[in-house]
């Protein structure tokens, strides 16, 4: 029996984890998602304390496909401590199905952010566009935007302009400096404009308060709305045209059920037009005209988590990287 397993820190997950490679696994996992081969167990949420406004969340999955079993630890604080983030020391464990045995522990801060904004939000616009992606709209200077600037800009390299809306400029000077493209990133001061000539807005943050409004999304635009409707008006679930989920089990019990993620309004179930693996695999039509208004929420999955760290493992193991420990 082996009791050896490996450790991967932050900076060996982005050594291997490529804005290409999320991507391209998350697509991979949408081809799949109702073939018998993926399994997610319950969603399960921990307070940190009394009437904290923290939690913990446990998610577990299943890939009977890649021979891997795992689950995601991952701190969601509405109220850090000073000088701390939304979520932070997030981790991966990895197990063999066939044996049971610990194959690794991965660094799962930066997997979350590259899964999330920069993995199924960048899916969901490629199935969820129709034209060229000119313009993009980011709400957000953090993690999170980063990565999701990083993933648009990959799969979309036709990308002339990138919006960004943050509250301080000094946030958005240092989102800036992450990147030397060519393409040009600008301050949007007024959050009410954000959407003007947008194609996609990507809202990428943590706050509690709404930051996009209904009235400020124009025709045609698609929204990617990364943490249900805490950041983006919950009007837009009747506005829109379309609105997309991404599991609508999960999605609706967090989103929805949960009545934490919408300020209290009360969203209907009903207007959901269905889920975007459905859009994904064409047994539904994503956008069909140039004036739709499409909002996309997903509250995400396990299996996004754990599928790219079982990529970045097996990158490293090749390489003869990452840390070897026993238990």
């Amino acid at each position: 029996m082996n009791r050896e397993f490996l450790y991967l820190d932050e900076e060996c997950v982005k050594k291997y984890l490529t804005p290409e490679l999320v991507i391209r696994t998350v697509k991979d996992l949408w081809s799949k998602w109702k073939d018998g081969e993926l399994q997610e167990g319950e969603h399960s949420f921990l307070p940190a304390g009394k009437n904290t406004g923290n939690e913990f969340l446990h998610i577990p999955a299943c890939l009977s496909d890649r021979g891997i079993l795992g689950f995601k630890w991952i701190s969601c604080y509405m109220n850090p401590a000073e000088g701390y983030p939304f979520s932070h020391s997030n981790l991966i464990v990895l197990n063999d199905i066939k044996t049971g045995e610990l194959k690794a522990i991965v660094h799962g801060t930066v997997i979350t952010a590259m899964r999330t904004a920069g993995g199924h939000a960048v899916a969901a616009a490629r199935y969820l566009t129709s034209r060229p992606l000119k313009t993009l709209a980011v709400i957000g200077n953090g993690l999170e935007a980063r990565m999701g600037i990083r993933g648009f800009l990959c799969e979309f390299p036709e990308i002339e302009r990138i919006k960004v809306y943050c509250r301080r400029r000094e946030g958005f000077e240092k989102l800036r400096a992450c990147f030397t493209s060519d393409v040009p990133l600008v301050f949007e001061e007024d959050r009410r404009r954000i959407g003007r000539g947008a194609d996609v807005i990507l809202a990428a943050t943590s706050s509690p308060e709404i930051l996009l409004e209904s009235d400020c999304v124009e025709k045609g635009t698609t929204v990617i709305a990364l943490d249900g409707f805490i950041d983006v008006d919950p009007a837009l679930s009747e506005k829109a045209d379309k609105w997309l989920v991404g599991n609508l089990k999960t999605d609706r019990e967090e989103i929805i059920e949960s009545g934490q993620m919408s300020h209290g309004t009360v969203l209907d179930s009903g207007k959901i037009y269905g889920e975007i693996t459905d859009a994904a695999s064409g047994k539904i039509p994503g956008r069909e005209s140039e004036d739709e208004i499409i909002i996309y929420t997903h509250m995400g999955s396990g299996l996004y988590d754990t599928a790219c760290a079982y990529e970045a493992y097996k990158s490293a193991v090749n390489a003869g990287d990452g840390v070897v420990l026993k238990l």
